[in-house]
């Protein structure tokens, strides 16, 4: 006769539950009934979408969303929901993660200090007139003398763009801009006195984040 396969895993091994997990799934299969009437099936996800009408699972970004909101509530330090929403991992002084892991997570903590530093500078430009959540650009020293000289750029072009620019005329002129700064960026590691091999991968930042920058400014509406 063979054994029960109950409180199993598919190779046999025991799972043992505890208390609280226990509390988890039945308060999940309780909030499965109240949404759909019935209990779960077999393959039906017992943590479940419930902005869907039929059971679905989570997408990453709720489950993300969900998570970061249960760290808000049990008032989890700032680093460690921040390198979470920066790595998607969570880890411990005492987890056992690859040397790989634990260096992102690490960063992501050090990036977090690094952040909350830079917005202590007193020549940080005002929050409601310049705001990001592009790390590099937070931990940066954008000061208000770079902003003002931003905006005194934009003055200065406005005229031209009265007059009336073609797409391909903004292009050219947004390429011009790009090339003047992932040069600049470039140029840098030798200006800084460090290794002249790291100017391709300056470049290459440089180009990355002004992209980013470019679709944040149109998703803030603010060209």
């Amino acid at each position: 006769m063979p054994r029960s396969t109950k409180g199993r895993t598919s190779r046999g091994r025991k799972v043992k539950l505890t208390e609280r997990t226990k509390e988890v799934l039945e308060s999940q299969i309780a909030a499965f009934r109240e949404k759909f009437g019935r209990e779960p099936e077999d393959g039906e996800p017992i943590f479940f979408d419930p902005d869907e009408d039929q059971p679905l699972p989570l997408s990453a970004h709720k489950v993300k969303a969900q998570i970061l909101e249960a760290m808000r509530k049990a008032n989890t330090p700032p680093e460690i929901a921040y390198a979470y929403k920066r790595t998607g991992l969570l880890l411990t002084k005492n987890s056992r993660a690859p040397a790989k892991v634990r260096q992102e997570w690490d960063a992501a903590i050090k990036e977090y200090f690094a952040i909350e530093a830079a917005s202590q500078r007193a020549d940080r430009p005002d929050p409601r007139a310049w705001t990001t959540e592009i790390p590099e650009l937070l931990v940066s020293s954008f000061s208000k003398k770079d902003f003002d000289q931003v905006k005194e750029c934009l003055k200065r072009i406005a005229p031209v763009e009265a007059r009336g620019m073609t797409v391909v005329a903004r292009m050219e002129l947004a390429a011009a801009f790009l090339a003047a700064a992932c040069s600049s960026a470039f140029n840098s590691a030798a200006e800084m006195g460090d290794d002249p091999a790291e100017g391709p991968d300056r470049y290459a930042m440089a180009e990355e984040v002004v992209v980013k920058r470019a679709r944040e400014l149109y998703g803030q509406g603010r060209l």
